[in-house]
C-alpha cells in the first residue's frame, strides 16, 4: 500500500524545492502532496531536472499554487511596512514585491486602508480559505510567546509608532519593545527597521530597548570614541550636557542619554572638564 503522500513545502516561505519536470510554460516543482508551477519566466537559465530551486510558494488570482524567484517584502509570521496599491469590497491589496499583492480583509483592518498610504501588517495563513494574508491587528499576533531575550542581545526591530514616553517597535516579528525618547539621538520614521540591543524583559513580556550596546563594554568603547573625538577636534567639543539631542548625535552619534553617562565618567576619571555647553580635554 502506497504512502500517502506529505507536503514537502512551505507556504508562504522562502525554501528550495526541486524541479521534478520541464514544461513549455516552465516547470512543475516537487511539492510532495502536488506539484506547483514555476513559471518560465522566473526559471533561472540553464535549470535542469532534479536541481534545487530557491523559491517562494503563494496562490494566484486563481487559487492556484504558483512559486516564484522573486524575494517578498515579508513572508508568513513576519511583520512589515507595505504601501496599499487598491481597495476594493473585498477588502485592501498591498504591494508585496511579487507579482501578486498582499490581501487585507477589512476585519483585520486596525483603520481603513486608503490606496497611497503604507500600513503595517503581520502575514499568516487564513485558516478559513488556506491563503496568506495581512492583518493590521498585531495585538492578535505578538507577545504570543514568552520574550526570552538576554540583556544586551542585538535585536532587528520595526518601528510602529511614537509614544508618550517614545516608540514603540516590534522585535524580531514577535513580541512589542519601547525605546525610549532619552536613548533616541534622532526623530525615528513610522516603519523605520532598526538594530536595537535589549536593556531589561519586563514582568508584562514587553521589551525595553537601546539604540546602543549596554553594558560596561560599551561604555569603555564609547569613552575611547569620545577622548578621540575631542583630540580630533583640537582639544574641544561645542556641546555639553545642556546641549540638545540633535547637536550632541550630529557630532558624536551617540544619544544624549549615553553621552552624559561618557561625559560622567570621564570627568571622574580626571580626564575632561565640563561646561553646560563644552567639553574639553585635560
Amino acid at each position: 500500500m502506497d504512502a500517502t503522500p506529505i507536503s514537502t513545502y512551505q507556504l508562504g516561505r522562502l525554501q528550495e524545492l526541486p524541479i521534478l519536470r520541464l514544461v513549455s510554460i516552465g516547470a512543475y516543482l516537487d511539492g510532495g502532496v502536488q506539484d506547483i508551477l514555476l513559471p518560465i519566466r522566473y526559471l533561472p537559465e540553464g535549470a535542469k531536472e532534479g536541481a534545487k530551486v530557491s523559491v517562494f510558494v503563494y496562490h494566484d488570482n486563481e487559487g492556484r499554487l504558483i512559486a516564484t524567484t522573486l524575494t517578498p517584502l515579508a513572508e508568513v509570521g513576519q511583520v512589515a511596512y507595505l504601501r496599499c496599491s487598491s481597495v476594493t469590497e473585498a477588502g485592501a491589496f498591498l504591494e508585496w514585491g511579487i507579482h501578486k499583492d498582499l490581501f487585507v480583509p477589512f476585519r483585520e483592518q486596525a483603520t481603513k486602508m486608503q490606496e497611497g498610504y503604507s500600513y503595517i501588517v503581520f502575514l499568516y495563513i487564513d485558516q478559513m480559505s488556506g491563503k496568506i494574508v495581512g492583518s493590521a491587528r498585531l495585538q492578535k499576533h505578538l507577545d504570543n510567546t514568552p520574550a526570552s531575550y538576554s540583556p544586551g542581545q542585538a535585536v532587528q526591530t520595526l518601528v510602529t509608532e511614537q509614544h508618550e514616553l517614545g516608540y514603540r517597535v516590534v522585535i524580531e516579528h514577535q513580541h512589542w519593545g519601547m525605546l525610549y525618547t532619552d536613548d533616541t539621538p534622532r526623530m525615528l520614521r513610522r516603519g523605520e527597521s532598526l538594530t536595537a540591543y535589549v536593556v531589561r524583559v519586563r514582568e508584562d513580556n514587553k521589551v525595553d530597548l537601546s539604540l546602543t550596546p549596554v553594558g560596561y563594554a560599551k561604555m569603555d568603547g564609547e569613552s575611547q570614541r569620545l577622548l578621540s573625538l575631542i583630540k580630533e577636534q583640537g582639544g574641544s567639543l561645542p556641546i555639553g550636557d545642556k546641549s540638545s539631542p540633535e547637536a550632541i548625535y550630529r557630532l558624536t552619534q551617540m544619544s544624549k542619554k549615553t553621552f552624559k553617562m561618557v561625559l560622567g565618567s570621564l570627568y571622574k576619571a580626571g580626564l575632561v572638564t565640563l561646561a553646560p555647553t563644552e567639553v574639553r580635554k585635560k
